[in-house]
């Protein structure tokens, strides 16, 4: 008796549950109609909500999209995050779709997470990683301080940190798939750390001596991995995600991206100190300009969460290919 009990409960919970998000996805679009918009989209919280809408209106700015940050679940409590968005995937269409980080999905073939399934993703493990694309951080910092960056090369510094990373990113993608628990994501990200310090900062030439230091550390973790697990064939698994866009010199665009947003905000910072430096001891860097230099210094976090190079590399350009088959051509 009471074993029948629990199965009609579980099956009304299910029911229930399903009932549920269908009529809120219906809800959702019709809201979006409502206001005028092309379609409603969920998103992961808050944040997400700039990058997705500075793309969306990039690539269709004759639309409208009616956002939404979270919702609330099937027990009425309002819930953020890819958990809450992927309970309505089997209720999205062209007028509610999600668009979620790919965390490490793109990477390991998640099935139907595509936009065949009206899920748009950013390829790269966060949004936070678009941001710090290499080729956009002079502006970035420009932007900051009105003055041309010449004092730290981004494209070198990430360039040396992805190669650095690479066969350590490679083992924590080869136990994401064999077995997470013997390399897992916090202790991957714990290698994520460079050291900063007034003494020496990041960014004194080029980041090198940091990234030696670091690269060390790397090695030591690879050789132990490689000791210890020596019939890994991970050539063949380099192979895999080579045909996914993941190359030694790309890393950063898939680690995790919070980790990568706040290293290098920490870079453009430094480098815009060093810039205002360089500035002040110049005979013609005159009060009222170095007054607008200083009020400048403050917008680094906003300039750098506006840097997203259309159409510049892989991961980008597969949101555009996205957007397009989802919605159109604009």
């Amino acid at each position: 008796m009471l074993g029948g009990c629990s199965k009609k409960e579980g099956i009304d919970k299910t029911a229930y549950r399903t009932a549920y998000y269908s009529a809120a996805a219906r809800r959702f679009a019709l809201d979006a109609r409502m206001f005028r918009c092309r379609a409603a989209v969920h998103v992961e919280n808050k944040d997400d909500i700039a990058f997705w809408g500075a793309v969306l209106k990039h690539f269709r700015p004759g639309d409208k999209f009616h956002f939404l940050a979270g919702s609330r679940n099937e027990f009425g409590r309002e819930t953020y995050g890819v958990t809450q968005c992927l309970k309505y995937f089997d209720y999205l269409n062209p007028n509610f779709f999600i668009c979620i980080d790919s965390d490490y999905r793109y990477l390991l073939r998640e099935r139907m997470i595509n936009v065949e399934h009206y899920v748009l993703q950013t390829y790269t493990y966060s949004f936070e990683n678009h941001h710090c694309f290499a080729e956009g951080l002079d502006d970035v910092c420009s932007r900051a301080t009105h003055m041309k960056n010449t004092v730290f090369d981004f494209r070198r510094f990430l360039k040396m940190f992805s190669n650095i990373l690479y066969d350590l990113f490679v083992w924590h993608l080869y136990f994401q798939n064999a077995d997470p628990s013997l390399f897992s994501q916090a202790e991957f990200d714990s290698y994520l750390c460079l050291s900063n310090s007034k003494k020496r900062p990041l960014i004194t030439e080029h980041g090198e001596p940091v990234l030696e230091e670091w690269k060390i550390r790397i090695e030591k973790k690879v050789e132990a991995l490689g000791r210890k697990y020596s019939n890994a064939d991970l050539d063949i698994v380099k192979e895999r995600y080579r045909e996914l866009g993941l190359t030694p010199d790309n890393v950063y665009l898939f680690v995790r991206g919070h980790n990568l947003y706040d290293l290098v905000l920490l870079l453009c910072k430094e480098v815009c100190k060093l810039l205002l430096r360089k500035a002040r001891k110049r005979q013609n860097a005159h009060s009222e300009m170095m007054k607008e230099v200083y009020r400048g210094r403050y917008s680094v976090d906003y300039e750098l969460r506006q840097n997203i190079k259309y159409g510049a590399y892989l991961p980008i350009c597969k949101i555009e290919e996205d957007v397009i088959n989802l919605l159109g051509k604009n």
